[in-house]
């Protein structure tokens, strides 16, 4: 019998701020693969470490070593889970430049299963996620359709408390079903099932 697969997920948030509420959403979803999803680990992947990208930073082939290291970890998932806000009707810029690193050839992203969640005022984030989409396209992602995650953060009721952390039970279960969906999703691609 075939041990079960362990789906690795690499968890980027667009956000640098501490009490960032998407930062919280990511640490929600790592707190809900420990509790309540067999089979999946999230890699929470800083991205404030980054130089912004200038490819006089390369050398011989080789990156920058915090660059390197985080495209490594990148190149070891099997999927990548995005947190972004929305600014000026699309991605922030620290996103971007995480974005960018991973795309200089070779693509650490090629090929895998990705999803978006965000947390923001007005539209929930959902131009940001459709930009990071169209980016997706260049970056052979291949992105989960449904459930689509936009979460209003600042609509009554509170949906974070002071620290950044996730406390709407409701946008909890929503996540749940993201990640459920990415998991099995990651797996068709493998050619693999989550046996559901």
């Amino acid at each position: 019998m075939e041990a079960a697969s362990v789906i690795k997920v690499a968890a980027l948030c667009g956000s640098l701020r501490k009490a960032s509420f998407n930062r919280g959403l990511l640490l929600s979803a790592i707190d809900i693969c420990k509790e309540s999803i067999q089979g999946m680990e999230i890699d929470y992947i800083e991205i404030a470490p980054l130089p912004i990208l200038n490819t006089d930073l390369e050398s011989g082939g080789r990156f920058p070593p915090e660059v390197e290291a985080f495209r490594q970890r990148i190149l070891e998932a099997d999927c990548v889970l995005f947190a972004t806000p929305e600014y000026n009707y699309s991605i922030s810029a620290p996103i971007k430049n995480a974005i960018d690193w991973a795309s200089r050839p070779p693509n650490v992203f090629a090929g895998k299963a990705a999803a978006i969640v965000s947390a923001a005022g007005g539209s929930g984030g959902s131009r940001s996620q459709y930009h990071l989409r169209q980016i997706g396209v260049f970056l052979d992602l291949h992105f989960i359709n449904k459930p689509e995650f936009f979460l209003k953060a600042h609509e009554p009721p509170s949906k974070f408390d002071a620290e950044g952390n996730l406390v709407d039970e409701a946008a909890k279960e929503k996540l749940k079903q993201v990640l459920l969906s990415l998991q099995a999703f990651a797996l068709r691609l493998q050619g693999k099932s989550t046996g559901l």
